[in-house]
C-alpha cells in the first residue's frame, strides 16, 4: 500500500497508564493502517487496549495517559508531533463514536447546545450565523433517522431514550468525520432491537457518505458483514489481522480460535466456557507472547520472545511462534 493511498496509520505505538503507584504498560507496539474508503474491524476481550488505541489516535487520551514511543500519521503526517496538524484533522476529518452516550452528552445543556458547539468549530472558517449552523444540525439529525427533530433539539439528554441519545452522539461525529469515522462499540448500552437499528445506521451513513471506519465491535456477524480487514488484539498487542471473513472462517492464532470457539451461538445447546484465566496485568505484563499464560501450546520461546507478525498466505498475518519459519517458506514472507 503506497503512502498515497494510506489514509491513517499507526507505527509501533506504545502507551502506558501513569498511577500514584504504578506504571501500566497498555499498547505495545501496535501498528496498524487504513487506506481511503476501507472498513477496518478491532476485536479482543474487554481491556485489550482497543478504546486506548482509538483515543490515542485522536489525541484524547486522559491526563494518566502517555505515548512513549510510536507514531501516527494522517495523509503521511504526524499527529501526535503536530498538534496544530491534530486539531485541523479532529475538525474537519475524523469523528468518534463512544461507547456511553450519556458520557459523551453533558446533562445541563440541550441537543442543540451540543451541536451547535460542534458545528462552531467545524465551521469556523465560514461565516456562517446561528441559523445556518441550526439548520445544518437538524439536516444531521435527519440523517441519523431522529423523529421529531425539534423536540429532540431542544431536550436534554436524560429526556432521550439511549437509541436516541446515541444518534445524536452520531450525528455530532458524523460533523466532522468526512473521511474517517472511529466506532468504540456504538452498542454497549442499547437493548438488542436498538443495537440493531443503530449498527444499520452506521453502516448505510458510511456507504452512503465514502467514509473509511474503524470498527470495535464483539457482533461477530456485524464484522463479517461490515468490514474488509481484521485485527485482532490481545494484551495491548496485534496478534493477528487480514481478510476479515477468513479469519473468522479459519482463525489461526490460538487466542482468536478459542475467542471465537467462546462466543454464543443460536444454533448450540452449550454455554461457551469463555477462556480461561485472566488478561495480562499491565503491571508487570507477562514476557514473551502476552497469551502464553493461558495458552494451551505455550512452549518456551513463547515465555521469552515476543513473536513477529508473519505471513501465512495472502492477506493473513499472525504473531505466534507455532508458526515456524519453514513454515514461511511454503507460504510467503514475514513482514
Amino acid at each position: 500500500m503506497s503512502e498515497i493511498e494510506t489514509l491513517l496509520e499507526v507505527k509501533d505505538l506504545y502507551v502506558n497508564y501513569k498511577s500514584y503507584w504504578y506504571i501500566y504498560k497498555v499498547l505495545n507496539g501496535v501498528s496498524l493502517k487504513i487506506s481511503k474508503g476501507e472498513k477496518i474491524g478491532i476485536l479482543g476481550e474487554s481491556g485489550a487496549g482497543k478504546t486506548t488505541l482509538l483515543k490515542s489516535i485522536l489525541g484524547i487520551l486522559p491526563p494518566q495517559g502517555r505515548i512513549v514511543k510510536g507514531d501516527i500519521l494522517y495523509k503521511g503526517r504526524s499527529l501526535i508531533h503536530d498538534k496544530k496538524y491534530l486539531n485541523e484533522v479532529r475538525r474537519s476529518s475524523i469523528g468518534m463514536i463512544f461507547q456511553d452516550p450519556l458520557a459523551s452528552l453533558n446533562p445541563v445543556f440541550t441537543v442543540k447546545e451540543h451541536l451547535l458547539d460542534v458545528l462552531k468549530v467545524v465551521y469556523k472558517d465560514h461565516n456562517y450565523k446561528e441559523s445556518d449552523l441550526i439548520s445544518i444540525a437538524t439536516e444531521l439529525l435527519k440523517e441519523v433517522m431522529l423523529p421529531d427533530v425539534e423536540r429532540v433539539l431542544n431536550s436534554y439528554p436524560f429526556q432521550l431514550s439511549g437509541g436516541m441519545r446515541q444518534r445524536v452522539v452520531i450525528a455530532m461525529a458524523l460533523a466532522s468525520a468526512k473521511e474517517l469515522l472511529l466506532a468504540d462499540e456504538p452498542t454497549t448500552n442499547l437493548d438488542v432491537t436498538i443495537q440493531d437499528q443503530i449498527l444499520r445506521l452506521i453502516e448505510r451513513l458510511v456507504n452512503e457518505k465514502n467514509l473509511s471506519l474503524i470498527l470495535v465491535s464483539h457482533a461477530l456477524g456485524l464484522l463479517f458483514r461490515m468490514v474488509n480487514t481484521l485485527y485482532v488484539m490481545y494484551g495491548g498487542e496485534i496478534i493477528e489481522y487480514g481478510d476479515a471473513r477468513k479469519i473468522l472462517k479459519e482463525p489461526l492464532h490460538p487466542y482468536t480460535k478459542m475467542l471465537l470457539i467462546s462466543a454464543p451461538r443460536l444454533t448450540s445447546s452449550k454455554i461457551g466456557e469463555g477462556i480461561k484465566g485472566n488478561p495480562p496485568d499491565y503491571r508487570n505484563p507477562p514476557s514473551g507472547c502476552r497469551f502464553h499464560p493461558r495458552c494451551p501450546f505455550a512452549m518456551d520461546i513463547c515465555k521469552k520472545e515476543k513473536p513477529k507478525l508473519i505471513r501465512i498466505g495472502p492477506d493473513h498475518y499472525v504473531a505466534c511462534h507455532l508458526y515456524s519459519t519453514s513454515d514461511l517458506e511454503k507460504t510467503g514472507s514475514g513482514i
